[in-house]
């Protein structure tokens, strides 16, 4: 079997739907205003989330799809992606960050203050884009399924 084109699209829609929203945010409150309200850091940290949750699932797919490898865990996908080619290997700690701070987020490991959650929000959504741009590769080269 072969990467599902759509599949991969759909989660790549995602994660810029996301981000796109968080830079919507970004543009019309300040981050007094976003800190003194805790449903917008509540609505951040989901969107960041799901965004990993969105990484994670195409590093999977395309694990499994392309180069025929199971991962055990989120962070052994990114590194089946990197041994292959797919992502740089200098790349593989900063995804395995995500990783963590969507852990915490959702098993509640440490508690993610509002402050770090509107700091990644600030200055780290590029790193979706450079991952999307990464897994684009493997795009480029598979047929439409």
């Amino acid at each position: 079997m072969s990467v599902s084109r759509k599949r991969v699209m759909k989660k790549i829609s995602y994660i810029k739907e996301q981000t796109d929203g968080i830079k919507q945010l970004l543009r019309e409150k300040d981050d007094r205003e976003i800190l003194a309200d805790p449903w917008l850091i509540k609505g951040l940290k989901y969107a960041l989330q799901t965004s990993v949750e969105a990484v994670i699932d195409i590093a999977y797919h395309v694990a499994a799809k392309e180069y025929n490898q199971a991962p055990i865990d989120a962070r052994n996908a990114i590194k089946v992606l990197s041994e292959n080619g797919l992502i740089p290997s200098r790349s593989v700690p900063l995804y395995n960050e995500m990783i963590g701070f969507r852990n915490r987020v959702v098993h509640g490991y440490q508690e993610v203050s509002p402050e770090i959650v509107l700091e990644i929000a600030r200055n780290e959504l590029d790193d979706f884009d450079n991952f999307i741009r990464q897994v684009s590769n493997v795009l480029n080269k598979t047929e439409i399924s």
